[in-house]
């Protein structure tokens, strides 16, 4: 076998293949001897069926195969040898079978290199959350007064009483979680200062048209025609893209932590991660690990566990500033903690 491989881009390679005749050759008669065992032609005893009528009868169905096992062997084999750290599916072109042989091209991206001078012991404000008013909640009652099938209930006393209390734990449920993302964005914002490295432009490709299909499903489409949706999409993704490259680089900054840190999933953790989506889901735990086995994502969701704990890790070692120290103040009075 025959490989060449040329740099398209920082991450982006293209790796030309080229599989000789006798190798193509050696693996059309295992297909074929294959083919006669299960071949079943008026005239002939299973197994018996001449090598020669079953390369003609089934001939596409060999090539298909020949295909399906010399490119993916062929595939595997290089990236191992060339010790290349592949991030993206691999997309196979120029596929050309005939008495030269086998060529095809593969282009991939591989794993971009990150280099973090410091992660752990990053400084983070303390963001309290916003203070819930009286105001602020008879606010959105006001709005919910407005919606008849809650308008009758409102009216009652203790029913009022009741959707304040609601509506107030639902504002202090929001105002914590917009002070945490306060809190998480000084942390990224660090991060991204110093990390510096090219992106997969497939992973982020990927990430930007999952992104899209989300808010295509929120948007009314109702009367638009093919060319209108699809205009719609390209602003969409030009919108969201921004999100995807943001989700790339905390990808693999992560990525950079767990493996710094010796982070991994444990059995345990994988299954109380499980345990949670089934109680969201209102599914028994066996069939949500069954399902999550069959779409081949419970690897994914070791990964996602690894990089939660090392976000984690990276928030456990921050040096939590409590307020800002003024000129006059002494700097041993300022209050620091580790949370």
């Amino acid at each position: 076998m025959e490989t060449e491989i040329k740099n398209v881009s920082e991450l982006g390679r293209e790796i030309f293949f080229r599989i000789p005749p006798e190798e193509v050759e050696a693996c059309r008669k295992k297909i074929i001897e294959e083919f006669r065992q299960h071949a079943q032609i008026e005239g002939f005893r299973k197994g018996k069926v001449p090598a020669s009528l079953v390369a003609a009868r089934y001939a596409e169905a060999i090539r298909e195969q020949i295909l399906q096992r010399l490119i993916p062997e062929a595939y595997l084999k290089t990236i191992k040898e060339k010790h290349l750290s592949v991030v993206s599916e691999p997309e196979v072109s120029e596929v050309k079978l005939d008495q030269d042989g086998l060529h095809f091209k593969v282009y991939v991206e591989l794993k971009p290199e990150v280099n973090l001078s410091r992660y752990l012991g990053l400084t983070l404000k303390k963001v309290e959350p916003e203070q819930i008013t009286e105001e602020m909640v008879n606010q959105v009652l006001s709005q919910w007064e407005n919606k008849p099938e809650l308008a009758a209930s409102i009216i009652d006393p203790e029913k009022r009483r009741a959707w304040k209390e609601r509506i107030r734990e639902q504002l202090e449920i929001l105002a914590r979680t917009k002070a945490r993302a306060a809190e998480e964005k000084q942390i990224w914002d660090q991060l991204f200062s110093q990390a510096k490295f090219a992106l997969p432009e497939k992973l982020v490709q990927e990430r930007a048209s999952r992104y899209t299909e989300e808010e295509l499903k929120r948007q009314n489409l109702q009367g638009k025609n093919e060319e209108e949706i699809n205009r719609l999409a390209k602003e969409i993704f030009e919108k969201v893209k921004p999100r995807g490259v943001d989700d790339v680089r905390k990808y693999f900054i992560l990525e950079k932590v767990a493996e710094n840190e010796g982070l991994v999933c444990t059995e345990e953790e994988l299954t109380e991660r499980i345990r949670h989506i089934a109680r969201a889901a209102g599914e028994s735990e066996e069939q949500i690990r069954e399902k999550m086995r069959k779409a081949g994502r419970l690897e994914e969701l070791k990964s996602e566990i690894r990089l939660d704990k090392a976000f984690a890790l990276i928030l456990e070692k921050a040096q939590v500033i409590s307020r800002v120290v003024l000129p006059e103040e002494t700097p041993g009075k300022v209050m620091r903690s580790k949370e």
